[in-house]
């Protein structure tokens, strides 16, 4: 008897099973899309919460006021910690005296790059107390955002903004 042997895939099967394949990454690419947005803004929003907290304890440790500079935009926004008087976080030359020289992050190091970032300025912690003037900053995607807020006794948190899509996790401002 001559059998023949089945030693691969037929044309039709393997069109049948890229359609198939097809049909499912197109379902499932716009729901990871959004989760990659929503990761890329936690991200964002956990790393300034947590160099606020770095700044306080910093400042309370070290008997030495710690500044906050932040610069709002469109994906070129970025934020600075301090020991000096001010800084300006776009500075990049380390003998320049207007350097971050505690932390400088930049905006274009996150994903998604297209973060907006309101709520500019300066605010500083004092070492006496670990206080800081009450103020926040909202960090917006194109389909969500949240607010990092701290109060006027040091105390950092996040929300979400009033009227807006925010993170799952975070409650209301």
């Amino acid at each position: 008897m001559n059998r023949k042997k089945n030693l691969g895939f037929t044309l039709l099967e393997l069109l049948i099973t890229v359609a198939i394949m097809g049909i499912v990454a197109s379902i499932a690419v716009p729901s990871f899309q959004n989760n990659l947005e929503r990761n890329g803004l936690k991200e964002v929003v956990e790393s300034f919460k947590s160099d606020l907290q770095l700044a306080r304890t910093r400042a309370i440790k070290q008997s030495q006021n710690i500044g906050i500079n932040r610069i709002e935009g469109v994906g070129s926004w970025c934020y600075g910690l301090t020991t000096k008087a001010s800084c300006t976080c776009t500075v990049t030359t380390t003998t320049d005296a207007a350097y971050c020289d505690v932390k400088r992050i930049v905006g274009t190091s996150f994903r998604p790059a297209t973060v907006v970032v309101a709520d500019a300025g300066n605010s500083q912690f004092d070492f006496r107390r670990g206080t800081i003037g009450a103020n926040g900053v909202t960090f917006t995607t194109t389909n969500y955002s949240s607010r990092v807020v701290f109060s006027s006794v040091g105390r950092v948190r996040v929300c979400t903004p009033t009227g807006t899509t925010g993170l799952p996790t975070y409650p209301n401002c």
